[in-house]
């Protein structure tokens, strides 16, 4: 079947169905997606607390897409097979008061930068953390006409961060636009039963 590559540029941090899509593949075609971190490409990896601290946070959630695919009708099923997901080799996490499970234990920021080395970072010794990618927002555009915000999830999918949609998973989501109009960032490294901290390992990938 027929290969095609998207870049992440330019992305979109908002669900709307009136979006252009980006590209046009057919069932059974596979798709290599570049995908920003979840800031939108603000952080990268000398970024420090201070420059977090002032990032444009109408951007986060950076999706890649929407993807059409041909002959997807209103009620059908989109099956995603996950073929692979690969880091670009570094990712960050923070923590911003008031935000998160345990918003009460920490009254200052924090943020941190990991090295990624092969499936592992070492980037807290003598912590190594094993790695396993996914991306926490994959989903259809919306049924509604208008503009939404990324961070609840829905009956499309959306910003579920299921750690278990990794390599090899498979992903179902109803159609409920003409060309299902998929899209997906917010890639993570790693992460545990949920954001306790609002952030899992938040990186690019390829």
């Amino acid at each position: 079947m027929p290969e095609y590559s998207l870049n992440a540029e330019p992305t979109h941090s908002l669900w709307n169905r009136a979006l252009e899509p980006r590209i046009h593949i057919a069932p059974g075609d596979t798709l290599h997606m570049e995908c920003v971190d979840s800031s939108g490409a603000q952080v990268h990896p000398s970024t420090t607390l201070a420059e977090y601290l002032k990032i444009d946070r109408t951007r986060i959630h950076a999706l890649t897409g929407p993807i059409f695919v041909d002959g997807a009708e209103p009620g059908d099923v989109l099956q995603v097979d996950i073929l692979e997901v690969a880091h670009k080799g570094w990712g960050w996490t923070s923590v911003v008061p008031g935000l998160g499970f345990l918003k009460q234990r920490f009254a200052e920021p924090f943020f941190h930068i990991w090295k990624f080395e092969g499936n592992v970072s070492k980037s807290i010794p003598p912590a190594a953390v094993p790695l396993n990618p996914f991306c926490g927002v994959m989903g259809v555009a919306r049924a509604e006409d208008g503009e939404f915000k990324t961070r609840p999830p829905g009956i499309f999918g959306g910003n579920m961060d299921v750690r278990e949609l990794c390599t090899g998973a498979t992903l179902y989501l109803p159609v409920l636009n003409r060309g299902a109009l998929f899209s997906a960032g917010d890639a993570h490294g790693a992460q545990g039963d949920g954001e306790v901290c609002i952030n899992g390992m938040e990186c690019p990938r390829m």
